[in-house]
């Protein structure tokens, strides 16, 4: 068992080395779900210690609802992010549900292109950001310093995935290098990557902020907790009111505690809609929401060939 204190110098040896220098200071923000007070004090504790300046916005510990306070209250943190001197990322506290009630809403004149840093719900914010020209990078969200870890192998992962997000930050090359092709062809395939959370996204299909796929899209997917049929309604509706001639390949990331009630694959389901246009399927990309979630800018050009995704 690793002690929580263990956890605190490793976490904080991992930021000063990774990340100490490239965030500057970072401030905090909370459009999604509620927080809990104790999780934002750890992850403010773990941030210290590793020498990282980060700024509290002023209502994320609100509560309406299930969510990080009133649909203004979040507004007026994410511009009082945007708006707080020398910030180098603005980065989510954590998902859940809420995101997509503020797009309506948002007064993109405020915002910048400081780099907006979450996943799962976050979706929502990430793909608005593209569409409007600003920086998005899906990758883990900041209350994830405050978990710890009684497994290695895990807490090694989530290392790694932290350090990601500096390389991001700082413009690194990104490889991931453990992709299997499922099925389509198997050509070069250049293009912006997009996508994150699918039930997210599939929620935002038939209003103004659906997902726009670019030529070429790289399309990037993940999920938790949905059974296998819930997933493919998601999947089927993100499908028929998306432009499936644009999409270049579909990569899935990790489909965490997603029950499968038979004998099928997820990979055999996606397959199943995807062939029709003959685009290519693969799976094994450390995104989503296990330990393994590494950071990729959301929206840049990369290059999808064999078992490679690069950018």
């Amino acid at each position: 068992m690793i002690m929580p204190h263990e956890i605190s110098g490793l976490i904080a040896d991992c930021l000063y080395d990774s990340v100490r220098g490239h965030l500057g200071k970072i401030a905090l923000v909370a459009p999604a779900g509620a927080l809990d007070q104790d999780q934002v004090i750890e992850t403010c504790n773990r941030l210290e210690q590793a020498g990282i300046e980060a700024v509290l916005t002023t209502h994320v510990l609100e509560h309406h609802r299930y969510m990080a306070g009133s649909i203004q209250a979040r507004l007026d943190d994410l511009y009082e992010a945007y708006a707080t001197a020398d910030v180098t990322a603005v980065w989510c506290l954590r998902g859940g549900y809420g995101c997509a009630q503020l797009l309506p809403h948002i007064d993109w004149a405020r915002l910048s292109d400081v780099p907006l840093i979450g996943y799962s719900d976050i979706t929502a914010l990430l793909n608005s950001f593209y569409s409007h020209g600003l920086k998005g990078i899906h990758g883990p969200v900041a209350c994830e310093l405050a978990r710890d870890f009684d497994n290695t192998e895990q807490q090694s992962q989530r290392f790694a995935s932290l350090r990601s997000i500096s390389h991001v930050l700082t413009g690194q090359h990104g490889t991931s290098s453990c992709m299997h092709h499922v099925s389509g062809h198997s050509q070069v395939v250049k293009g912006p990557m997009i996508g994150g959370n699918l039930t997210t996204l599939a929620s935002l299909a038939g209003t103004p902020y659906a997902l726009k796929i670019p030529e070429n899209a790289i399309l990037i997917l993940e999920d938790v907790g949905e059974s296998y049929y819930r997933l493919e309604r998601s999947l089927w509706q993100l499908f028929h009111s998306a432009d499936m001639q644009r999409i270049g390949a579909v990569c899935l990331g990790t489909f965490k505690n997603c029950a499968n009630p038979g004998a099928h694959s997820l990979e055999a389901i996606f397959n199943e809609w995807l062939k029709p246009w003959n685009i290519p399927l693969y799976t094994g990309l450390p995104c989503g929401h296990g330990a393994d979630n590494h950071a990729w800018p959301y929206g840049q050009a990369a290059t999808l060939f064999e078992d490679t995704l690069s950018w």
